[in-house]
């Protein structure tokens, strides 16, 4: 006997087209699994323009509905602040029991908080990350200023509930209200997750991947990986494999960097944007995954998709200590913290690992465990929070 209906809303893209999409999927897996009904409400970055009403589709049993993604002042208006799809979707419902918003806007919130209080519908957030406005310009650091403090620092307090998905974000709220934290979640029976590794690959070469979407900082750490690597030249037991970006993209930011690139293209390959699936089979293929961040509010509140995907694929991971990552990575078994992220200590620590025998190498592959992250181990976890 279904619990009742649970509205899962936010500016995630079905099926799979951001990590938002992959995280509410798998959240909503754990409740379905619960005996709740879900439905979800995402956006549509086509340029189709359509009612919601004409936008269901099925995906993975589950019910689905888009808005179009604004594209303009008078659209981004009303996605800051109207809640009439929410409402229009909600009479297709019976039962309807809670709304989780996902990194929700602040003024639409407090709407919606207001028709859940009039509804009798619980309240929860699903938070997953504290950006700052430092990008843009005045206006619009403006308007994400006010939204990020008046969505953390006031409304999320005054909610039935909250999913976050670091201990950072545990520890603001958990004395203000009820919460768990949940880490990004896969779910390993999936097709994609269980791809037979590639039997015929050269074991003396030694494989890297960086898998990962374009951002101004993201694109900073691949420079100082790229230009660490290219450091590495003499060494003929590496691949470095750039996942998200094309080497056009790179050199349109970089396009210093040329020369060495092209006398390096079979150590230093770039494969653009690929499927998700297309993706997870190459980080598979690896040695080791490999990515950095500065520690900051918004590395610190968030949690590393790319950690969780590694792991996921039995790969190894070399990263920073941030977000909970200590939490998860047991150096030696399952990977390597890196302290030094200059361009000298990357260096210096890659040579160490490519002065590694492949006994060594298959042996922390072989210990890292890949089900740390799959959506049944949290069904407790999320059970108890419902109940409560």
């Amino acid at each position: 006997m279904k619990k009742g209906t649970i509205i899962y809303v936010g500016g995630f893209e079905l099926p799979n087209k951001n990590a938002a999409a992959h995280r509410v999927l798998n959240n909503g897996k754990i409740l379905r699994r619960l005996g709740y009904k879900v439905v979800f409400i995402g956006v549509d970055r086509s340029n189709e323009k359509r009612k919601i009403s004409d936008t269901k589709r099925i995906y993975y049993g589950f019910e689905c509905w888009s808005i179009p993604y604004p594209s303009n002042k008078k659209e981004w208006v009303d996605y800051l602040s109207s809640i009439k799809h929410i409402e229009k979707i909600n009479m297709y419902y019976d039962n309807i029991i809670g709304i989780v918003m996902y990194n929700y806007q602040a003024m639409a919130m407090y709407n919606l908080k207001k028709y859940c209080a009039k509804n009798n519908i619980r309240l929860i957030a699903d938070c997953t990350e504290w950006y700052s406005a430092k990008e843009g310009n005045i206006i619009f650091k403006g308007i994400k200023g006010l939204d990020s403090f008046f969505r953390m620092r006031i409304l999320h307090k005054y909610l039935d509930g909250l999913i976050v998905i670091s201990e950072y974000l545990k520890k603001y709220y958990e004395k203000k209200i009820q919460l768990i934290n949940i880490p990004p979640l896969i779910d390993l029976t999936e097709d994609k997750w269980n791809l037979d590794e590639k039997t015929s690959r050269n074991k003396s070469i030694i494989k890297f991947v960086y898998a990962g979407s374009m951002s101004k900082n993201k694109d900073h750490d691949k420079r100082i990986l790229i230009k660490s690597f290219s450091e590495l030249k003499n060494y003929n037991n590496y691949v470095f494999n750039i996942v998200g970006i094309s080497k056009k993209q790179y050199l349109d930011n970089y396009p210093e960097d040329k020369d060495f690139l092209d006398a390096l293209e079979d150590k230093i390959v770039f494969w653009g944007r690929v499927s998700h699936k297309e993706s997870i089979k190459i980080v598979k293929d690896s040695d080791f995954s490999i990515f950095f961040r500065q520690s900051s509010r918004v590395v610190n509140a968030g949690f590393p998709t790319k950690f969780v995907e590694s792991i996921s694929c039995k790969v190894p991971v070399i990263t920073t200590r941030t977000s909970d990552l200590e939490s998860y990575l047991i150096e030696g078994e399952n990977g390597y913290f890196i302290d030094d992220i200059s361009q000298k200590g990357v260096t210096k620590f890659l040579k160490r690992i490519l002065s590694m025998d492949r006994g060594a190498i298959d042996s922390i592959k072989k210990n890292t465990e890949n089900d740390m992250f799959h959506y049944e181990k949290y069904i407790d976890t999320f059970d108890k929070f419902m109940r409560n």
